[in-house]
């Protein structure tokens, strides 16, 4: 298919209504034998759309004698169907829109099992522009990952220019990675109350909340605007809470 047939297709006409209506306009007047001819469409096919051409106003016939002639529509009738398409497509637009936002608020959520798959949930939530919040406990994490992991993960934010507020349980070793500043230059990390015990660690950046359990090696990402705010409101509560 030309570039020119590719574009008229955008407005609707099959690749048959197509190569009838650009024989039409190199040929000019054409019975309907002269159109299958100059086309290469089977007079048979040229008879089934050349009434849709016509309803649409992209060709017209005429009689003489006889004979039934068919020629083409000034080129410019294609911009003025366009632009009632584009008009009656703006005048649905807001229905459309109220049915995807209907839609999209739902919540998206998914589940990760086993190492990999919480490997998987850590790329996935450190590759973001925003800040990610965390509240975590180092014991558990360092079971699990390594520190090379740890260094993939802090530097997917530092590459993808976000930053990173870590609330970290209160265990010697949670006070030696806040000491340590293990988090690295995009990190500020406080520790929580030795009276702040949590079992399920969480992230959350942007509309993206991940909640893991290392214990049972699973983790859930729940993908939803609303509830990524409310969760991240309780964290930035907390971080202002904690010295």
């Amino acid at each position: 298919m030309s570039k020119i047939e590719s574009i008229i297709k955008k407005i609707g006409l099959n690749e048959n209504e197509i190569k009838i209506y650009l024989a039409l306009l190199k040929n000019g007047q054409c019975v309907i034998s002269d159109i299958s001819r100059h086309s290469g469409v089977k007079r048979g096919t040229v008879y089934q759309y050349i009434d849709n051409l016509a309803a649409r106003n992209i060709i017209r016939k005429t009689v003489k004698g006889k004979r039934i002639l068919y020629y083409p529509e000034d080129p410019k009738k294609l911009l003025t169907i366009l632009d009632h398409a584009r008009k009656s497509f703006n005048e649905i637009f807001p229905e459309l829109n109220a049915m995807y936002a209907s839609t999209s608020s739902k919540p998206t959520v998914r589940f990760y099992e086993g190492k990999d798959g919480l490997r998987s949930v850590y790329r996935e939530m450190t590759k973001t522009t925003k800040t990610l919040w965390s509240m975590f406990s180092a014991d558990r994490y360092f079971q699990i990952f390594s520190e090379k992991d740890s260094k993939e993960f802090i530097n997917n934010i530092y590459q993808s220019g976000g930053k990173l507020r870590d609330l970290v349980q209160n265990t010697k070793l949670g006070a030696e990675y806040v000491k340590e500043k293990w988090g690295g230059k995009t990190a500020v990390s406080k520790l929580l109350s030795k009276d702040f015990n949590f079992s399920v660690d969480l992230l959350i950046a942007g509309d993206k909340v991940a909640m893991i359990s290392f214990d049972n090696l699973i983790a859930v990402v729940i993908e939803n605007k609303g509830i990524a705010e409310l969760q991240g409101n309780f964290l930035k509560f907390i971080w202002k809470s904690v010295k």
